[in-house]
């Protein structure tokens, strides 16, 4: 269905100048809003909806390749949309629908609604080429990337579910005011369960979350499997440099490079952390300062993947050492935050200006790239 609204009367030979198209996405159909500005600067305005099995049969045609734009909100299913358009219009462009404050300038919204807001800005961000507008552009890495950030939170999830089982067990056995050992279902499971104090009922439970338990495992060892194979073979050169740095593992590596793709789209150290969610808010007026907690726009995935790490890279840095040492007076969380984000600041110039690290510790270094030459030739092996 499409309605035209048009501005003013538009001759049926004037040729249209570009077309910014605004995408509501949900998982059944898009609402699109379309503005077409003519050669004479008339716009024409159009609306609509198109079932999502019928994106390339309804809506690619509607698309040209010269002076065309489409805007969505970032969202599970974007980055595919993003992929199936994108060769058949000037730009598509992704959002960040947080760091979309007009969405949220009025209490009235509807998908029509929405998918105009969208289209206006565009047009505006487009046509008044402001670099300081604010335009909250999300970066579309290439698919390689995308596959290791699937990977990566299958991954995660994975990581939080045995932890969940373990728990699980952990509070069976302790209801019953038994004490275990943290790696009880790994060893010792069986000898555990003969206690008498446990009926039968807590048996099967702990039972059922050991099967649980060990598919999981198996399941999150395939998950790493892949995430080694694919980043190792994209970046194989940023990860012989980063994992110079104690406490950076090669799976730490690959996490941060598919969150960042390349420090060259990044102007400064600064821009990189705010974008991994590693800066804090601030909020200035007058002569009044408060700093709040982190700021939670940007990928958080490479922050969780170093904290893992953080002692060892504390430990291998002389400076870290010193830094904790001045501010130990602090709220540790502030100090933790604090080096992860003097990590990302040295993992920038280390690839910017392709630099080993200063404090590299040559025996765990070598072992690490004895495991990254062994996945090497498992991946050689397998084509």
């Amino acid at each position: 269905m499409v309605e035209k609204k048009g501005i003013a009367n538009v001759s049926g030979c004037e040729e249209i100048e570009a077309s910014y198209y605004g995408i509501d996405l949900h998982k059944d159909q898009i609402t699109w809003h379309c503005i077409d500005r003519t050669s004479k600067g008339i716009l024409v305005r159009g609306t609509g909806k198109i079932s999502t099995d019928r994106i390339h049969e309804d809506f690619i045609p509607m698309l040209r390749k010269e002076k065309c734009y489409v805007i969505v909100e970032a969202s599970g299913s974007t980055f595919f949309f993003h992929s199936l358009i994108q060769s058949h219009c000037t730009k598509s462009i992704i959002v960040n629908p947080s760091a979309f404050r007009e969405m949220y300038m009025t209490g009235k919204k509807t998908d029509r609604i929405d998918a105009k807001k969208l289209a206006d800005r565009l047009m505006y961000h487009i046509e008044m080429k402001d670099s300081d507008d604010g335009f909250p552009e999300v970066y579309v890495p290439d698919e390689e990337a995308l596959k290791i950030r699937k990977l990566v939170t299958t991954y995660e999830l994975m990581v939080k579910q045995i932890t969940q089982a373990k728990n699980q067990v952990k509070a069976i056995f302790r209801s019953k005011i038994i004490s275990v050992d943290v790696d009880v279902l790994d060893n010792g499971l069986e000898e555990q369960l003969k206690n008498e104090r446990l009926d039968n009922a807590d048996r099967i439970i702990v039972r059922s979350l050991k099967g649980l338990y060990d598919t999981m495992c198996r399941e999150k060892q395939t998950i790493k499997e892949a995430i080694l194979s694919v980043g190792v073979r994209r970046f194989r050169d940023e990860i012989e440099l980063l994992t110079g740095i104690s406490g950076i593992s090669i799976i730490g590596s690959i996490v941060f490079m598919a969150d960042v793709v390349t420090v060259r789209r990044f102007d400064s150290a600064k821009k990189l952390t705010s974008y991994l969610a590693s800066v804090g808010k601030v909020d200035a007026s007058g002569n009044t300062t408060r700093n709040g907690g982190l700021n939670k726009r940007g990928r958080r995935t490479s922050y969780r993947f170093i904290l893992q790490g953080l002692e060892h890279i504390v430990n291998g840095n002389e400076g870290f050492q010193r830094f904790r040492e001045r501010h130990a007076s602090k709220r540790s969380n502030k100090i933790r935050a604090a080096i992860v984000r003097k990590t990302f600041v040295t993992m920038y110039y280390m690839l910017k200006n392709h630099d080993m690290y200063r404090f590299l510790n040559k025996s765990i270094y070598t072992r690490k790239i004895r495991e990254m030459n062994k996945i090497i030739r498992t991946i050689e092996k397998a084509a």
